[in-house]
């Protein structure tokens, strides 16, 4: 018997199965678990698992997280299956605050406060519940928040004429502020009242007020509403000012008063400075005012802004502070330009190109303009050689950054690749940070964009600007009023003057025997 040999033939190769990175974005994340669960999966699904403590970030890449490969295909499928579902329920239920707008005809505000409010479910992606918003028309109609020009409009009254004997005769007074850009600067704003529309209703109803003789008067004619005011009782806007100015000529300070449209109360701050009074001073005067007393507890004194303001009149006194900013290579990359002004005067110190030897990001040129060919025409120099002048401006100085961190980190990092020492330029007790602290003087949390031209000089000096809008503190600013001719001169015996005056010749005398 002959042995037959059997030759198999071989098996086609097969491909070798892809490699899956270790840690990916969350887009990324979201396409794989979309193709291995079958359900469209989004990365606003992968920031929720985040959000509910399912998944970790493992890494970054520049600012974006990353999450663990393996970790995101391990997860329960069901609870993926059941959050993207939720996703999308929550969408075909809910709208978004400009459909909401044009569903109801109201201000976006009232929309937010009536969610801040619980009024109307909000939820992911800033949206309303849709049902909750078309119930808002018939359930709370009259809630809206109107401006003053608005309410006039409503009474067909003369503004701001006629609305203010409406107010002074206590008939109608705001319920919050909002503060609205002002002016030409984008970083000046003026603070609004607001009023209720109901209340701005409410006063149509007046008995024996002749409201035809008061609507379409021409400009300039008197107003039969004068007469309602002699009977108006002091509102509280009028107390607190009147205690800021009292307190003013007092100490001849300058005092900052603002309605905060955040807390619904008064806020009050002022100078230090030899002669100035102590929080516990202005306390105790508070609470010995028989008028401002009964305010008490709607003032608030010292408020985080006020110390702001007050850092920065500082920054802004001569030789103490710089104004720096840096245009980069990318995102915390390499220094193309750098500027460098005077925070007192605004003058000029800096503004150069700087050669980064490492090429411009098409990112970062999209921002700045700056190339690479202009570098090389404008024979800018390296950084090693732009340094020098860079510490010598800010020796001695605190720089002030719209981002500080940020322009720190790039100037400390190009300093050390080119083997020279940052220096002062290294400390962070050194910088002071624009932003955050315009944030926190504003009140509202929020970091704003500087908005300047995207080059080193001109971005220094916007940010100068937000130094100098901080400087002039928030709200109305109370300085003391010179003594009017009928009060004796300074020179006359203290015990014969009347009380104001007798009060600002006390608190000069202290004032030249504290200096």
């Amino acid at each position: 018997m002959t042995d037959t040999a059997v030759e198999t033939a071989p098996k086609d190769a097969e491909a070798p199965e892809e490699t899956l990175p270790e840690a990916l974005g969350a887009h990324r994340i979201a396409a794989l678990l979309d193709e291995a669960l079958g359900v469209p999966v989004t990365a606003d699904d992968v920031k929720q698992l985040v959000e509910l403590n399912h998944l970790e970030i493992f890494d970054w890449y520049k600012k974006w997280p990353l999450y663990s490969t393996k970790d995101a295909l391990s997860l329960d499928p069901d609870l993926v299956k059941e959050l993207a579902a939720e996703r999308v329920a929550w969408l075909e239920a809910s709208v978004t605050r400009d459909e909401a707008v044009a569903r109801t005809g109201w201000h976006w505000r009232d929309i937010a406060r009536m969610g801040d409010e619980g009024r109307v479910k909000a939820g992911r992606f800033g949206r309303y519940l849709t049902a909750d918003i078309d119930r808002l028309p018939l359930e709370a109609d009259g809630e809206q928040h109107v401006t003053g020009q608005a309410a006039a409009e409503e009474l067909e009254i003369r503004y701001p004429t006629d609305l203010r004997y409406v107010e002074a005769a206590g008939w109608l007074a705001p319920v919050t502020t909002m503060e609205m850009p002002a002016g030409t600067s984008r970083y000046r704003t003026v603070t609004v009242p607001l009023y209720r529309l109901a209340d701005v209703r409410a006063v149509k109803k007046i008995p024996g007020v002749d409201w035809e003789s008061v609507q379409g008067l021409p400009k300039g004619a008197p107003s039969p509403l004068r007469a309602y005011t002699a009977k108006a009782p002091t509102t509280r806007a009028a107390v607190v000012r009147g205690f800021a100015q009292g307190l003013a000529d007092r100490h001849g300070v300058t005092v900052w008063a603002w309605s905060s449209p955040y807390t619904g109360g008064w806020e009050l701050d002022w100078e230090r400075r030899d002669g100035a009074p102590t929080k516990t001073a202005v306390a105790a005067e508070l609470a010995t005012d028989p008028t401002a007393r009964p305010y008490a507890r709607d003032i608030t004194l010292c408020p985080a802004w006020g110390r702001i303001t007050r850092r920065a009149r500082q920054l802004l006194e001569p030789d103490v502070a710089v104004v720096v900013d840096t245009e980069t290579t990318d995102l915390y990359g390499r220094t193309v330009e750098v500027a460098v002004v005077d925070a007192a005067t605004g003058k000029k110190l800096i503004d150069t190109l700087v050669q980064p030897e490492a090429p411009i990001t098409p990112g970062a040129y999209a921002v700045h303009g700056i190339s690479d060919e202009d570098l090389v025409a404008a024979k800018a120099r390296t950084f090693d050689r732009v340094l020098p002048r860079l510490r010598k401006v800010t020796k001695g100085r605190l720089i002030c950054a719209y981002k500080e961190e940020f322009d720190r980190t790039v100037v400390t990092r190009d300093a050390e690749r080119v083997g020279k020492r940052p220096m002062h330029l290294a400390d962070p007790a050194n910088w002071f940070c624009l932003m955050e602290s315009y944030a926190a003087w504003l009140g509202s949390g929020w970091w704003v964009a500087l908005g300047g031209s995207h080059r080193a000089l001109g971005d220094a000096k916007a940010a100068r600007e937000v130094l100098v809008e901080m400087a002039k503190g928030r709200g109305t600013a109370f300085t003391p009023r010179p003594p009017s001719p009928a009060e004796p001169s300074s020179d006359t015996p203290t015990g014969t003057l009347p009380a104001p005056a007798r009060d600002r010749a006390a608190g000069k005398s202290a004032e030249a025997a504290g200096s």
